[in-house]
């Protein structure tokens, strides 16, 4: 691995770190502090990062390089371009999925608050 793969590789812990303080910063507003919740949104940031980077290396041996017969070469741009989109869909995907989460943790059983004279 050289310079650039270690650059990536600190840049992929930095989004999985930042993803799981911000859950826990908004796991923290809805009074939810259980280990339970960070661990398993840890779990899935790992898992979206590494079904994305399968994904997407699987789309480019199958499709650009055997059907479509695309010669892609190992440069430095074409590296960088590679890291990128396993970023950005990595990043899109843990928010939506903390959003989802959230929502579906913070959901309260039907209490209804009966004001008035009993």
């Amino acid at each position: 691995m050289d310079e650039l793969g270690y650059i990536f590789l600190v840049i992929l812990i930095a989004v999985i770190v930042i993803s799981n303080i911000l859950f826990y910063k908004k796991l923290q507003k809805i009074h939810k502090k259980k280990f339970k919740y960070m661990f398993l949104f840890f779990l899935f940031s790992l898992v979206s990062i590494l079904t994305i980077a399968i994904l997407y290396f699987t789309f480019q041996n199958s499709v650009l390089i055997d059907f479509l017969k695309i010669a892609l070469k190992n440069t430095y741009a074409y590296r960088i371009t590679k890291s990128i989109i396993v970023i950005v869909l990595s990043n899109i995907t843990n928010y939506y999925f903390a959003k989802f989460y959230l929502k579906k943790i913070s959901k309260t059983k039907n209490e209804i608050e009966l004001i008035g004279i009993e």
